[in-house]
């Protein structure tokens, strides 16, 4: 901290993490009491830090803003948080984090599957916690209306009913913040559970470690895997293709399930205005859609090209798509899960037996394949990121990834320079769509950057002429036969 008391916190953090572009908007800055910090969406529709410039250093350099900042380069990393929470009663897994046990799993009680975006184990492990008295309540992300005053459709909320809990189902590709709720936790003494993605949760672990109050409240948390985080601007996509003008957006689904197809086959559906009536429209599968190809990364926010936590490796236990052959022809949903905290082991142990829930053990590596894509990205991508900053003797987070592009082809690290290209530009594009009012200008901007980015994983000429002689070969060689 020596470097640290030269300048305030809140400068350090200013001048590193937001100025850099790394500031995710979780609102972990803005949740100390006191801090002079508020979280408010730009020009791009992300949530970023924002200093009240009419307070001055000095009466802020005692807020440890720094060292609740998952992007910080003060605050303890992933490995560090989870062996202080987890590191008695469980084992350590690289790229898992420490855990007790890993699943595939699914509810069997009524709703929460069908409810769910996939086995619907997140709503049930909060009615569960909250019917048995583990909890007074949830903290979760749900829709709200959007106003002149405020436009966000979702946002972080308290459930304390499980008719409550099962109205923020489902997964939202959207930015929310913490810091509104914190506040309120902070003046209300009752036990809470917090659903979040990764950076969150280690967020409220470095919060809580700075908060006694905050630590003793934020008993439990449920973490969801996570590829990266969405601006506004990617719900709006959906909604301009279902024939609904982003300004006249008022509600979306991202994960709408649909009937005869499997569970990476789901659409949206989306509500609002269109020619003056209120309408209601379901996508077909989203991968029939434009720009939904999550390896585009459309409308990321940078922090997430420097995330090294796939897992949401400081949560009591972590929810995500079961993406396993096996497991994803069942358009119902599977849950992957992994269990860190005992008492939840034994939740969901009890579960099982009483025919609740079905859990399939899987092995660590399991795990670890139904992710496997966000892991490189986050591992061998992420070193090379880190090697390009560098190079550039540009400031980036410390990140437990060393930086090297060591074992990537020359084709591989351009097709990581492109997803950080292609984040960037599509904030870009999509602003001159939506000024143009002209959905195709997004289309025609991003279309070279995406050839590119396609063209990389076209196989070389001399593979494709090989591939096509020995096609040839064996038809000549069929037609001999007979």
């Amino acid at each position: 901290m020596d470097i640290q008391n030269k300048t305030s916190s809140i400068t350090q953090l200013f001048d590193t993490v937001v100025s850099g572009g790394y500031c995710i908007g979780c609102g972990a800055c803005a949740a100390l009491e006191g801090s002079p910090i508020n979280i408010g969406l730009d020009s791009f529709g992300r949530l970023v830090a924002q200093k009240n410039v009419s307070d001055g250093d000095e009466a802020l350099s005692s807020l440890p803003v720094a060292d609740v900042c998952p992007f910080s380069n003060y605050s303890k990393n992933e490995d560090e948080l989870g062996k202080s929470l987890f590191g008695q009663n469980a084992q350590y897994r690289d790229k898992l984090g420490y855990h007790i046990s890993t699943y595939a799993g699914y509810v069997k009680e009524s709703g929460f599957r069908s409810q769910g975006s996939s086995g619907g184990m997140g709503s049930w492990i909060a009615c569960t916690m909250l019917a048995k008295g583990m909890i007074d309540g949830v903290i979760h992300v749900k829709q709200k209306r959007p106003t002149e005053d405020d436009p966000r459709l979702f946002y972080y909320n308290i459930s304390t009913t499980a008719e409550e809990v099962g109205e923020g189902a489902k997964s939202k590709y959207y930015p929310v913040e913490l810091s509104e709720v914190i506040h309120f936790v902070r003046n209300n003494k009752r036990k809470y559970l917090l659903v979040g993605v990764p950076c969150f949760i280690k967020a409220v672990r470095l919060l809580s470690n700075q908060d006694p109050i905050i630590k003793e409240r934020v008993a439990y948390c449920v973490g969801l895997v996570c590829g990266h985080l969405k601006s506004s601007k990617f719900a709006e996509m959906f909604s301009w293709q279902c024939g609904i003008a982003p300004r006249n957006l008022l509600s979306i689904d991202f994960r709408t399930k649909l009937e005869g197809f499997g569970a990476n086959q789901y659409g949206v559906t989306v509500t609002g205005y269109k020619g003056g009536q209120q309408v209601r429209r379901v996508s077909p599968p989203v991968n029939t859609m434009y720009g939904t190809n999550w390896g585009l990364g459309f409308f990321k926010y940078q922090a997430c090209d420097y995330c090294d936590d796939v897992v949401a490796e400081t949560a009591d236990i972590t929810i995500g798509d079961a993406w396993l052959p096996q497991y994803v022809g069942d358009g119902l949903g599977t849950n992957i899960i992994i269990v860190r905290n005992p008492l939840i082991q034994s939740l969901v142990e009890d579960a099982e037996r009483s025919g609740k829930i079905n859990l399939d053990l899987l092995s660590p590596d399991d795990v670890i394949e139904s992710q496997r894509a966000g892991f490189y990205h986050r591992r061998e991508g992420l070193a090379y990121r880190l090697l390009l900053k560098d190079k550039q003797s540009q400031w980036r987070p410390r990140k437990r990834v060393s930086a090297n592009s060591q074992k990537l082809s020359r084709k591989i690290r351009r097709r990581f320079r492109l997803r950080e290209i292609m984040a960037e530009e599509s904030h870009i594009g999509f602003k001159k769509a939506v000024e143009a009012n002209n959905f195709s200008v997004f289309e025609a901007y991003m279309a070279p950057i995406v050839t590119d980015y396609y063209r990389q994983y076209a196989a070389p000429l001399w593979r494709r002429i090989g591939s096509d002689l020995k096609k040839h070969i064996k038809k000549i060689f069929r037609i001999n036969i007979v």
